[in-house]
């Protein structure tokens, strides 16, 4: 997959306002660890720019454009084997969280004293 920020001597060639002011790397090693980092400017646009993608994140906006982004760059490489299935484990996943959620919320814990008076 290609990289979605410029490296320094594409950032040099544009002017200011294509610059990143802020960034978060997210990676996997082969044993599946997974490990962030996140860089902003020292800048009110930078500290919102991390903001903004901490929100996208959790709403899951963020996540949509990034499965968007996946798929038509598998689209272009030739790699929809790819595509398929990593949207298929990550919905696996989702499902899996959200049923766990569930069985989460479904153990209702009683007080015995109110036990008595059912």
């Amino acid at each position: 997959m290609k990289e979605q920020f410029l490296n320094e001597e594409d950032q040099q060639s544009h002017d200011d306002s294509k610059v990143p002011v802020s960034q978060l790397l997210v990676y996997t090693e082969s044993d599946g660890s997974i490990y962030f980092s996140c860089d902003w400017l020292d800048s009110e646009d930078a500290r919102i720019g991390v903001s903004t993608i901490l929100y996208k994140l959790s709403t899951g906006e963020l996540v949509d454009e990034i499965m968007d982004n996946i798929k038509s760059q598998c689209v272009l490489e030739n790699r929809e084997e790819d595509y398929e299935k990593i949207s298929v484990l990550y919905n696996s996943l989702r499902i899996l969280k959200n049923s766990a959620n569930e069985i989460a919320r479904d153990d209702t814990v009683i007080d015995p004293l109110d036990a008595t008076t059912f």
